[in-house]
């Protein structure tokens, strides 16, 4: 079992010695020690794209940056069948990039920075700009660094065990390699691994501003407005208890804890981890290396599809309306290779009667979402158009009160749900210098409801 236990983690010692050949294997995500420690706040989501995109990097000058495909992250992902994979994309695009880290040195200097500056999702690619300053801990990696699989991480279903996963691995180098009974113990103080693994939000401002000003982390968590599971029997059973089976069950390697007490009334300060290689079964491994063989073929498409010229057919659109040789790789990225469909979407984006805001956007939705001759396009937006129809169908005859009623309930529904739709409106309204407590206090829900329809369907509403 010992050639199926990999030792991903460099010393210091054994690490100066080579710089990191980042290129060199697109299976494994690097990192160096101080973004593994740093304190930072992201979704379960936002740390598997972050990972896919560590294993894509290039540079552009100084700035390291990653370009992914929404078909790829599905595949990769396990949600072939999400339908909403793009809208999340768009949302967690818009997240990655407000986030805030604390990395420390080991003298104890410390950095507040995004590690992320720009994050979008624009004419069907998902594109990630890293912080240059941290170019050194993420690629040619000259210091002491982690590597790990690609494939384990992807698997992970609980929030935390990401971040915990990172932690113990970046330990590991410390077991004796392929000796199943050795293990090495590591303390961290309790407040500083909840910032650490993003029990703590860490981008609120005078979170920032305290740690600016020296906080120690025992402060941070106490001044902090956005953090979860303040009772120890929480944090354990629905954090570190969680996070210990699923490492158990598909890592390469595992931990047990035992917290660590101070003072009269016998207050949790710090958890003690006994890290140990772990051997998680034969169907996990299998599993584990199918996932890696999906990767591998994954990231082989890619190469094909940005390393390769285009053919004849598709070389002449570009230009094309404005179309550039990476919109038709996006196209064909989107169509599976398929350049008749591409050509076909192209033609029906040719012969929309209304202008197309966003042409290369529009084509990408086109061959995604296979559309008809029929489909319906409202100043240059497919979605504009599904609004139209929806907020139609909601308005069909009925009498005063059941119009009434059914805009009620359309309101109050959207207010619970949510949805991209009504944020935008949120944010349109904020634009006439109106909250929406103030538009839910000076209407009511039936009115609401209706302006909120007549938003979607013109893009204009009277708040009051």
């Amino acid at each position: 079992m010992e050639s199926r236990i990999e030792e991903d983690t460099l010393n210091k010692s054994e690490a100066k010695k080579q710089m990191l050949p980042q290129e060199a294997d697109q299976q494994k995500v690097y990192k160096g020690t101080e973004l593994i420690s740093a304190k930072y706040k992201a979704s379960l989501l936002e740390n598997k794209l972050t990972s896919i995109a560590l294993s894509r990097l290039t540079m552009e000058g100084d700035t390291p940056v990653a370009t992914l495909f929404p078909s790829e992250i599905k595949k990769l992902l396990g949600r072939q069948s999400d339908t909403n994979i793009y809208k999340k994309l768009i949302s967690t695009a818009k997240t990655m990039t407000g986030h805030q880290m604390v990395i420390e040195d080991d003298k104890g200097n410390f950095e507040v920075l995004a590690m992320i500056t720009n994050a979008r999702y624009e004419n069907g690619v998902f594109s990630v700009t890293f912080n240059k300053v941290i170019a050194p801990y993420i690629i040619n990696i000259k210091g002491n660094y982690t590597s790990y699989s690609l494939a384990n991480v992807l698997r992970f279903k609980c929030d935390y065990s990401f971040r915990i996963y990172e932690l113990i691995k970046s330990e590991a180098w410390h077991l004796k390699k392929g000796d199943m009974s050795d293990y090495y113990v590591k303390e961290y103080g309790l407040s500083e691994l909840k910032c650490m693994i993003g029990v703590v939000n860490m981008d609120e401002a005078k979170v920032k501003r305290a740690k600016q000003n020296g906080a120690s982390w025992d402060k941070i968590v106490e001044i902090a407005n956005e953090k979860s599971f303040n009772e120890w029997g929480d944090f354990r059973r629905r954090v570190l208890d969680r996070a210990k089976k699923e490492l158990a069950e598909q890592c390469d390697v595992k931990f047990d804890y035992d917290p660590i007490a101070a003072g009269r009334g016998g207050k949790i300060v710090a958890v003690k981890f006994i890290i140990r290689w772990n051997n998680p079964g034969e169907k996990v491994i299998e599993a584990i290396s199918a996932k890696k063989k999906q990767v591998e073929e994954t990231n082989n498409q890619y190469e094909q599809m940005t390393l390769t010229n285009l053919s004849d057919q598709m070389e002449a659109l570009v230009g094309h309306n404005g179309l550039t040789e990476s919109d038709i790789r996006a196209f064909l990225k989107e169509a599976l290779h398929d350049e008749n469909e591409v050509i076909r979407a192209v033609e029906m984006a040719d012969r929309q009667t209304g202008p197309l805001n966003n042409y290369p956007g529009w084509i990408i939705s086109c061959i995604r979402e296979h559309y008809d001759e029929s489909t319906m396009v409202i100043e240059g937006s497919k979605e504009k158009g599904d609004r139209v129809v929806k907020a139609n169908e909601i308005l069909a005859s009925n009498s005063d009160e059941e119009t009434k009623k059914m805009s009620a309930n359309y309101w109050n529904k959207a207010m619970r749900k949510r949805s991209d739709n009504f944020k935008e409106f949120e944010d349109y309204l904020k634009s006439r210098g109106v909250s929406m407590d103030m538009f839910t206090d000076g209407n009511e829900d039936y009115e609401c409801g209706d302006k909120f329809m007549q938003w979607i369907k013109t893009g204009e509403t009277d708040p009051f």
